[in-house]
């Protein structure tokens, strides 16, 4: 329960020490208080159609707070039924608001989700849950990466974030722009828009100059296969042969799909359809989401049934234990050993997504819209950030012997 303090002006405290306050009649009430003792102040009103209505007052001002909240009631008085106007966005409310309403953010997979989040923990950390969106600038955003790539950002107790290379930024920046720009579209009971106008308009966002992009090649595929196999014999138990065969066969598909690791473990039998030729693709392990129905050779789906025959399955799914997909660290930590067996050195900044570029960029002379569809890119212009230059291509451009010569009228 409420104790009342020894003052005029209507504060209460509450058990937990937080200061609060109502002002108004009942019916038009505005509720002043802290969410914590000591802390920034919070107001919030009942709009009508739009429900309870709270934000910061980016103040720890008592009076402040009540002058405020007296010209917040004011408006109300008036029928406007928003919020105080003045009262500026903060990127914690940003946040609050963009994560829990935003169709788009909402429609993502929750391991995007889950990514943003992470993100948007240390844009908090860095600036501040009560920092004023419009004092964002391209001077504040240029500080914000450099303290990003030089690590010491502290996230909470004995966490702290690490020295990065430019992608990190990069991409916390995406998604506070995305975040920008989904609020001046958000409209407000008064028709006014939740952020009037994006403070980082045209700022562009730091880039990697020298992205690792490693590419996995036909010879460290085959030596890799070949040490599975021979992993594979060496086994002691059957639960250890039946996982390589399995990892065997993750990587023959990585290698003939362009799968990512993710939507070859999800894999079904009853994905392969032997009589139409068609490989499925579920929506459910595809990054953006998308089902993908795709035309194989017959050779493949003989290699298939081969692994089937192999591993002793008729439906279900593929890489399983016990009815458990094997999670991603399994595949993972299964290349490595097959790596390390064939003496092969590691990828720098790559392991089973070296081969999607091997499989893109071996499809460079093919039309970009069938490549796209094979390997399960949307955008043909994602497919193009995974096809990489090599010697025999360029080779081929700085042989040719066309000549530009001037057209004959």
């Amino acid at each position: 329960m409420a104790q009342r303090i020894a003052r005029r002006n209507g504060w209460h405290r509450t058990q937990a020490g937080a200061l609060t306050c109502s002002i108004g009649e009942r019916g038009c009430r505005v509720r002043l208080f802290e969410k914590t003792r000591g802390g920034g102040f919070h107001r919030a009103v009942w709009i009508a159609g739009a429900g309870e209505d709270r934000r910061s007052m980016n103040t720890t001002d008592r009076e402040e707070a009540l002058r405020l909240g007296r010209l917040l009631l004011a408006e109300v008085l008036k029928g406007k039924g928003q919020a105080l106007p003045r009262t500026p966005l903060t990127l914690g409310e940003l946040w609050r608001r963009y994560s829990s309403e935003c169709a788009e953010y909402l429609d993502n997979k929750e391991t995007t989700r889950k990514d943003s989040a992470a993100r948007a923990r240390v844009l908090l950390a860095y600036f501040g849950a009560d920092f004023r969106v419009d004092d964002l600038s391209k001077d504040r955003q240029r500080a914000y990466e450099g303290a990003r790539l030089a690590g010491g950002i502290v996230l909470g107790k004995d966490d702290v974030t690490e020295k990065t290379r430019a992608r990190s930024p990069e991409l916390d920046m995406s998604v506070l722009h995305t975040m920008l720009q989904w609020a001046t579209t958000v409209r407000l009971p008064n028709r006014d828009f939740l952020l009037q106008r994006n403070p980082l308009q045209g700022v562009k966002r730091i880039r990697e100059k020298n992205k690792k992009q490693p590419v996995a090649t036909w010879e460290r595929y085959e030596a890799t296969i070949a040490a599975m196999q021979k992993l594979r014999t060496e086994s002691e138990s059957d639960d250890d042969r039946s996982r390589w065969v399995r990892m065997e066969f993750a990587l023959l598909l990585a290698e003939r799909t362009g799968k990512r690791v993710g939507s070859i473990r999800h894999l079904r039998w009853e994905d392969f359809d032997y009589a139409r030729g068609i490989v499925s693709w579920r929506a459910e392990s595809d990054k953006k989401g998308y089902d993908w129905q795709v035309p194989m050779p017959s050779d493949f789906f003989e290699t298939v049934r081969g692994f089937q025959r192999d591993i002793g399955a008729i439906a279900g799914y593929v890489f399983a234990a016990d009815g458990i997909i094997m999670d991603r660290h399994t595949f993972e930590k299964g290349l490595r050993s097959a790596e390390k067996k064939a003496k092969l050195p590691k990828l720098d900044g790559s392991l089973w997504h070296a081969y999607r570029r091997k499989w893109a960029t071996e499809r460079k002379h093919l039309p970009l819209k069938d490549v796209a569809r094979a390997g399960g890119w949307k955008d043909v212009n994602s497919l193009l950030g995974y096809q990489q230059a090599d010697d025999a291509s360029v080779l081929i451009v700085t042989s040719s012997t066309l000549k530009l010569r001037k057209r004959a009228v």
